[in-house]
């Protein structure tokens, strides 16, 4: 199974049920315009019962620096984010190092929870367990993922 597969089951697995996910029966896929409107729909759906999940772009979470403050983390709306870690170590684009750079400063700096993706570990699981915490804390959980991960 590739890593692509093994998230979109780690999403099914945790009861995901709105996500950008187009390999999946389970999960409704949703197109947002802006990286906020993503997390939006993504509370949205948690809002309704069900468990949504935002898969994003370390450069597009840079973004909604206002929209986790003023809706997740003000309404304690659980909120999953699978992440493109893009300019880390593992990142063979050399011009994408900058945002490497700060991903993880600003995640603290936000006082987000978060994970990068252990290639040792099963990735579906650590999928399931991001929304879990997600879920659990009533706000924001991170998985950061390299495109090694989808392989």
């Amino acid at each position: 199974m590739s890593g692509a597969q093994r998230i979109v089951a780690g999403l099914e697995a945790a009861g995901v049920t709105l996500a950008t996910v187009r390999a999946s029966t389970k999960i409704r896929a949703v197109d947002a315009a802006r990286e906020e409107e993503a997390v939006a729909i993504a509370c949205g759906a948690g809002l309704a019962g069900g468990r949504g999940a935002v898969l994003i772009q370390n450069a597009g979470l840079f973004n909604c620096g206002g929209v986790l403050a003023g809706l997740v983390d003000l309404y304690r709306i659980p909120c999953f984010f699978i992440v493109s870690y893009r300019g880390d170590g593992r990142d063979p684009v050399y011009y994408h190092e900058p945002k490497g750079r700060v991903t993880e400063p600003t995640l603290s700096a936000w006082r987000l929870p978060f994970a990068i993706a252990d290639r040792t570990t099963d990735l579906a699981s650590q999928v399931a367990r991001g929304v879990e915490r997600a879920a659990e804390s009533r706000g924001p959980a991170v998985l950061l993922i390299s495109g090694e991960d989808l392989a």
